[in-house]
């Protein structure tokens, strides 16, 4: 009997496809969905206090694009969907970029302009997205940014009708009057692809741990390709980069390799590319709940069967900061994905704020990072430009049990002052392991001559270049 064999895709040819070239970036969406938020320049102080150095808006308010200027933060600007049609006019929409961009560029540093928001998810926004796009790119040539600012569109992860395996990932055949004209003014303008990606509604097909980025060993192997993934996110990620060579490259079957026992399969007409992918969208919410109806949205969308209903027992704090820091140290970490090794990810975490107006079930309001008055919801260390001084805190990929075991320690043995987070206490807020123990682990380092054995824990501490302190919460 023939032994059975494997079936591999030229990976390495995903890298000439997608040629991911800048360095890996974590942001964040500034959404304005709300009555009580504090003024744009309030607002501009705090991404800077808090190392944020990338930020995403929805519109091009004037406001926020003054207060940001000389500030050296990155700014991805938007065009909302109700304003599609007008942009459908060549002439308004060079009004509006001489108006909303020249008088701010480039002491404002605007990078990207996202031209709607899920299109798909609307017949006429998706027909209005890409016209619209030509539109800008011709009105940024007129004054000379053509290149200097990329225009896309981000999408929801639902234009995927199949994201499991990976490397079989597609796009939906009902959408596809969308995107090959889409793909083909990415290409042309070197614009990236951008997608809006939430592994939590992935919780129920796998572990929480898999998709908190904690899970300590492979949850699946791809068939087709033998790639192993840990993590959700990754997975997800790479059925997008699969998707866009599947639907663009028509794939041909190469040669048996008996030593390896592996067929090799080759992505034809390989001089086309996509410039990179820019995750406009991720993150995790602090709280809330939805109405029963929604989990056919959800089977939809994410390609699980799983009721979003599961979503709210994993809707808070804890959680929302495992995700949120295990996610920054991934992409930072340039490891890449398993289809992409080495490739840095941009990537924007939302929400900047919990937005009280916002539309949706009431989990959807709970996002941010921090509540409107300017505190933080829980303790996030951005990868910042650093002041020479270091800080300890706990690592979200360590084990409960291990990061018990340490901050016992460091609260008792090491003698470390942990009265601030005892109940009632100032930095008793957010009640979370990670939290407690980032707080007696720096006030331990601190005390201990700031050496990296004084940051050690077990392996459950690690050390940043960012001050963690937030609200009234101070780290000395």
């Amino acid at each position: 009997m023939a032994s059975a064999f494997k079936l591999v895709f030229a990976v390495p040819l995903l890298l000439q496809l997608l040629d991911i070239c800048r360095g890996g970036k974590v942001g964040v969406d500034y959404g304005t969905d709300a009555n009580n938020l504090p003024s744009p320049d309030q607002v501009s102080d705090l991404v800077q206090k808090h190392n944020i150095q990338y930020l995403r808006i929805y519109d091009s308010d004037p406001k926020v694009l003054k207060s940001l200027s000389n500030t050296g933060i990155e700014l991805m600007v938007g065009v909302h969907n109700d304003d599609l049609s007008k942009f459908q006019s060549q002439s308004y929409v060079d009004s509006w970029v001489k108006n909303s961009i020249l008088p701010y560029y480039p002491a404002t540093k605007i990078t990207d302009i996202s031209v709607g928001v899920e299109v798909t998810d609307s017949p006429d926004a998706a027909n209005l997205a890409v016209p619209a796009m030509r539109n800008v790119v011709s009105a940024l040539k007129k004054v000379g940014l053509q290149g200097r600012i990329k225009v896309s569109t981000p999408l929801s992860f639902g234009v995927l009708s199949k994201s499991y395996p990976p490397s079989e990932g597609a796009f939906s055949s009902s959408y596809e009057y969308v995107l090959r004209p889409l793909l083909d003014f990415l290409e042309e303008n070197q614009s990236p692809f951008m997608v809006n990606l939430y592994p939590i509604y992935a919780i129920g097909a796998s572990s929480l741990d898999a998709v908190l980025f904690k899970s300590p060993s492979t949850i699946f192997v791809d068939p087709n390709t033998r790639l192993s993934y840990k993590n959700i996110f990754d997975a997800q990620l790479d059925a997008v980069f699969y998707a866009i060579a599947n639907l663009n490259f028509k794939t041909t079957r190469s040669t048996f390799d008996a030593q390896t026992d592996t067929v090799h399969f080759t992505l034809a007409n390989t001089n086309s590319r996509i410039n990179d992918i820019i995750v406009t969208e991720t993150g995790w919410p602090t709280h809330g709940s939805r109405p029963p109806h929604a989990s056919t949205h959800n089977a939809k969308t994410y390609n699980y069967n799983v009721s979003l209903d599961s979503v709210d027992d994993y809707a808070n704090i804890e959680n929302a900061q495992t995700y949120n820091t295990n996610l920054i140290s991934h992409v930072m970490g340039g490891s890449g994905t398993p289809a992409v090794p080495g490739a840095n990810l941009d990537v924007y975490i939302f929400s900047l704020f919990n937005e009280n107006l916002k539309q949706g079930p009431e989990i959807e309001r709970n996002f941010g990072l921090f509540y409107p008055d300017m505190g933080s919801v829980y303790n996030l260390n951005f990868p910042g430009k650093g002041t020479g001084k270091s800080w300890c805190i706990a690592s979200g990929q360590a084990s409960n049990s291990a990061l018990q075991n340490a901050l016992d320690w460091a609260c008792g043995h090491g003698k470390a002052d942990c009265s601030a987070i005892q109940p009632g206490q100032r930095c008793f807020q957010p009640d979370t392991l990670v939290s407690h123990a980032s707080f007696a682990f720096n006030n331990y380092y601190q005390k201990n001559g700031a050496t990296d054995d004084a940051c050690s824990f077990g392996g459950t501490g690690i050390k940043v270049s960012t001050d963690p302190s937030y609200g009234n919460c101070i780290y000395n």
